[in-house]
């Protein structure tokens, strides 16, 4: 088992450095030009790998830590710390790689649907966003018990994205070509995710003398993302007028 984590995790932080590259084409790129669409394909082809490797290193962790981390540290005062710790540290890393899935996901899937969003009022849709609640939940509840200041902070802004998520899929009313905001917010969402993973546990690591700079490195991918998502879809907002989507049929968009 340690062997299998281990190969996972080595897959998963080399596609996640890929994606960390990548993610800044598309996003500096001309929007539906040829750079934008063929690296923004390989964006969420390497993002969705590396998401899924995430949920499913986590979830092993939090399964049987003590088969994928047999020895304990030093430091740790006991089995049943070290435990905890272990169980800790990866609830949050899969909540942020259910966060980053959804991301994706739910960025490509309104491109698809556009107005017709009856297709993804399913439950093969809507059960990765109500797994988030769930995960995000339990870790927010674990944050302020803690008082893990990372878990407090992105635990509530994962439950409002998959709340949001379903709150969109289910709205009556809406704005033709409201998809592209909804795409460009969610992609963006699943950088800021990455690049919170990445200096959330690598940081950790670059920053361990200074708690004050770890945390600024948690904190900067959203101080920069979100700005940065907002002025886009500003840029892109569709003027249109409101359209009532129970009554619209589909459109067909020859490729």
């Amino acid at each position: 088992m340690q062997t299998i984590h281990g190969f996972i995790v080595t897959l998963h932080i080399l596609t996640g450095a890929l994606s960390l590259l990548l993610f800044w084409v598309p996003s500096l790129t001309k929007k539906g030009g040829k750079s934008h669409k063929q690296f923004g394909g390989y964006y969420i082809k390497a993002m969705l790998f590396t998401s899924i490797s995430g949920v499913i290193s986590s979830t092993m962790v939090l399964f049987i830590p003590l088969v994928i981390y047999p020895t304990m540290p030093e430091h740790a005062e006991s089995v049943a710390y070290f435990t905890a710790y272990l169980r800790g540290q990866y609830l949050f890393l899969l909540m942020l790689s259910l966060l980053v899935w959804n991301n994706v996901r739910h960025s490509v899937a309104v491109l698809k649907a556009k107005q017709n969003l009856e297709q993804l009022r399913t439950i093969e849709y809507l059960w990765l966003p109500a797994l988030l609640i769930v995960v995000a939940s339990i870790a927010l509840y674990q944050g302020i018990t803690y008082g893990i200041t990372l878990t407090c902070i992105f635990a509530p802004i994962a439950l409002l994205n998959a709340i949001g998520i379903a709150r969109y899929v289910y709205q009556k009313n809406i704005v033709a070509g409201a998809w592209v905001t909804e795409h460009i917010g969610h992609i963006i969402g699943s950088g800021i995710g990455a690049y919170t993973a990445f200096f959330a546990f690598g940081g950790r690591v670059l920053f361990e003398g200074s708690p004050s700079l770890q945390i600024v490195s948690w904190i900067l991918p959203a101080l920069i993302g979100v700005p940065f998502s907002i002025w886009l879809s500003c840029k892109y907002k569709p003027k249109s007028s409101v359209n009532k989507s129970p009554s619209l049929k589909p459109k067909v968009v020859k490729s």
